[in-house]
């Protein structure tokens, strides 16, 4: 029964659809077609803005907003990753070198490489700049910070140069970048080895040592202004009081949701993160909310002032996005009152930027995608509720690497540890990968064949696991019609990901039981599909219902901007690009 759902679940997209998506088949480096040209590429992304959204609530958008994108663009519906490991680095990584982490190598936020957990888009030689603000706390002359992160922003690990990088080479280096997010990884990775700047938030906007040693004029100017604190003490209300919340989500509080960061499970909530004064609380409060967004954009619009983007004699590269709706949406869930207020909110601040990027760049001067990084499923109360899992099912991967360590012990000959307790076949967890410890594996006189074997043999007997897969299994080849195999093989790196991909079924989410909230990461549609939206020159609005991939942005750019493709590239422009709707 569990194979036939998610038969059901994975098979929105046809099999000749899929096949057409997954082929791989890289397009030959042609010049590009002559098309008005375009001094600024604009990469909009709404972090975690599932594919359905733009059509579930499209009643409710402003007529200049995503509607208009929707109406004067090319709309592309069927819009979906090609890869298994949907999460925001892989997604920031994809969009703009064209390609999946089995070749850029991003293949999840966090992964372990030779003994050591990395972070995507860090390092630990460098150091945030400006540093962490301090905050004055009770007692004479104290001072707190948040805590320091280990790995510090650059762009080192992603193996594939992006359109930045081309855009760069292109125009002798005169052509400026910026990645602008309230995540460090989603600024970065967009962006390249040499962008401009990118910047992030941790209660300023700030930047690394990676890419330079003081922030530009404008940034510190922003910073010293404030703009920051202004939703200090203000509850995020809901937007739209002539629309009916509950009719077009769920009920305010439904089982599952959090409450975020000293913000309630229902509204109004508190923005102060539970803290009487200004400090690391209340700024993780504004990023889970929709001010978040407005902080983000009152700094983009600043950039692009400052910056002079899309007025010189060579084009330029912007991308922005939207952190908030991702943290709201794993606090209370995709089809909660929060995130249909913050999507109509996103409509609004499109609304804006279009009007924005009229004006200062010119109505045919730029062109625009938008898109996300990956999809999100529902809280797990929600899907037992519809039938969609037999209960409210976590899986706790504390307890199964546990359970498959005493396993693994039971079958094989106990290693002892140095300190003579039994040695721990697992060295690290990060999903969907589990890290075999190799010492263990080499003192136990098995290959290393047999011990993945049984270890993946009894992974999947496990309450909540749908496919196991070895190191050796995805190093060889994949038939596209095994859709699910394909995409999980499309997000391995042999340096990178672990010895056992593991994939729980359908509508589960990793966690303790009685968890709230939500995540992504599946290879699944729901944390798939996400919108493809494109606006520009000599493109013709309409719904488009060919099978894409938000890498097809790689190639849309560097046409539009007349530059060869990113080396990586395998995405063409989907073929119906300039048609109207039929």
């Amino acid at each position: 029964m569990r194979a036939a759902v998610g038969v059901l679940l994975v098979g929105v997209v046809t099999l000749a659809g899929a096949l057409a998506l997954v082929a791989g088949l890289r397009p030959p480096p042609v010049a590009p077609a002559a098309e008005p040209a375009v001094k600024l590429a604009v990469l909009i992304v709404f972090d975690q803005l599932r594919g359905d959204m733009l059509q579930r609530w499209q009643p409710l958008f402003r007529s200049d907003g995503f509607v208009r994108l929707q109406r004067e663009g090319a709309w592309f519906t069927h819009c979906y990753y090609p890869y298994g490991t949907t999460t925001t680095g892989p997604g920031h990584a994809s969009m703009l070198t064209g390609t999946c982490g089995d070749v850029h190598g991003i293949i999840n936020n966090n992964w372990f490489e030779n003994g050591l957990a990395v972070y995507c888009a860090g390092a630990d030689r460098y150091e945030l700049v400006p540093p962490l603000p301090a905050f004055p706390t009770k007692g004479k002359g104290k001072t707190s910070t948040s805590k320091e992160p280990k790995e510090i922003g650059t762009p080192e690990r992603l193996r594939s140069e992006t359109v930045a990088d081309v855009l760069k080479e292109a125009t002798a280096q005169r052509a400026k970048v910026f990645g602008l997010s309230l995540k460090d990884r989603s600024a970065i990775l967009p962006t390249g080895q040499r962008p401009d700047g990118a910047y992030w938030f941790y209660g300023v906007f700030g930047t690394s040592t990676y890419y330079r040693d003081t922030v530009h004029p404008w940034v510190k100017a922003f910073n010293e202004s404030r703009w920051a604190d202004r939703w200090f003490g203000h509850d995020w209300t809901r937007y739209r009081p002539d629309v009916d919340y509950e009719l077009w989500s769920s009920p305010d509080y439904s089982p599952g949701e959090g409450s975020g960061v000293a913000q309630g499970v229902a509204f109004p909530h508190p923005t102060t993160g539970g803290s009487p004064t200004l400090g690391p609380k209340y700024y993780e409060a504004l990023a889970n909310s929709p001010f978040g967004n407005d902080l983000l954009w009152a700094f983009a619009k600043t950039c692009i002032r400052a910056e002079q983007l899309g007025l010189r004699d060579v084009p330029d590269l912007l991308v922005i996005s939207f952190s908030s709706n991702d943290l709201i949406g794993h606090t209370w869930g995709p089809d909660s009152q929060e995130v249909l207020d913050v999507t109509l909110r996103s409509d609004a601040l499109m609304a804006e930027m279009l009007d924005f990027l009229d004006r200062q760049v010119g109505r045919d001067r730029y062109i625009l995608a938008l898109t996300a990084d990956h999809g999100i499923g529902p809280l797990t109360q929600r899907s037992f509720a519809q039938g969609l899992l037999p209960k409210d099912l976590r899986v706790d991967t504390t307890a199964l690497q546990n359970a498959l360590n005493a396993h693994l012990n039971t079958v094989f000959a106990t290693v002892s540890d140095r300190d003579g307790a039994a040695a721990k076949w697992i060295e690290a967890v990060v999903l969907p990968w589990f890290y075999l410890n190799p010492r263990v594996v080499k003192a136990c006189g098995q290959s290393f064949e047999a011990v993945t074997a049984e270890a993946a043999k009894f992974l999947s007997t496990q309450e909540g696991i749908a496919r196991v897969f070895t190191r050796q299994q995805l190093m060889g080849s994949m038939a596209p019609a095994d859709e699910i195999a394909y995409r999980m093989k499309r997000s391995f790196d042999p340096l990178r990901s672990g010895d056992l991909g593991v994939v729980l079924v359908p509508y589960a989410l990793p966690g303790k039981p009685g968890s709230t909230g939500t995540t992504h990461g599946a290879p699944y549609n729901y944390d798939r599909h996400v919108p493809l939206l494109v606006y520009g020159p000599g493109i013709r609005g309409g719904i488009r219902t060919e099978p894409t991939t938000p890498q097809a942005i790689a190639s849309i750019f560097a046409e539009w901007l007349r530059i060869r493709r990113p080396k990586d590239a395998e995405f063409p422009i989907p073929t119906t690009l300039r048609e109207t709707s039929r």
